[in-house]
Order: structure tokens, then C-alpha cells, then sequence
């Protein structure tokens, strides 16, 4: 049990490459791929019920949490920030490099 947490815990943290990851855990690309449909459902499903599901929508980010439970400081994972992005069209990575 403890392995396919570490296994579908690393998978959502890196997001590397199936044919990778499957080696780290000797397992075939196939393998991974089997195994990354049937714990994915199940990690999304932990993670809703416990009430850390990632909050999807930032204007309402920590408001469920601050409803039903005692204060809590909210946690705000990287992935979740908006990017910022060229504001003039047209610059592109290679204009940029120039």
C-alpha cells in the first residue's frame, strides 16, 4: 500500500514521463500506465473527501474551508498561480532571446 502511494504521489508532484517513472518502480510503460488509471481516481477521491481537493476557481479559494472548520492559514500550491505573460503580440521565446 505504502508503495502505490509513493508511486501515484510522486507521478502528481513530477509528472514525468510514464516510460521514466515506470523504471524508478520496475515496472513497463503499459504497467504504469494501468496502474496511473486506477490510483489517480483513487488519490482524487482521498483528497476530496478529506477536503484538500486543489480548489480550481481562485475567487473562492480557502472560503469552504473557512466555513466549516476552525482558522486555518490557507495553503497555496505553485501550480495553482496564474503566469505571467508578453502583454505585446507577436513576442515570442525567440524574440525574446534577441
Amino acid at each position: 500500500m505504502e508503495d502505490k502511494l509513493l508511486f501515484i504521489l510522486i507521478f502528481q508532484k513530477t509528472y514525468p514521463l510514464q516510460t521514466a517513472h515506470g523504471l524508478q518502480f520496475g515496472l513497463s510503460q503499459p504497467q504504469t500506465n494501468a496502474w496511473l488509471k486506477r490510483l489517480l481516481p483513487v488519490l482524487h477521491a482521498a483528497l476530496k473527501r478529506a477536503g484538500y481537493a486543489p480548489e480550481r476557481d481562485p475567487a473562492h479559494l480557502g472560503q469552504r474551508r473557512a466555513t466549516t472548520a476552525a482558522p486555518l492559514a490557507v495553503q497555496l500550491d505553485g501550480t495553482e498561480r496564474p503566469r505571467q505573460r508578453p502583454t505585446k503580440p507577436g513576442r515570442t521565446a525567440r524574440t525574446l532571446q534577441r
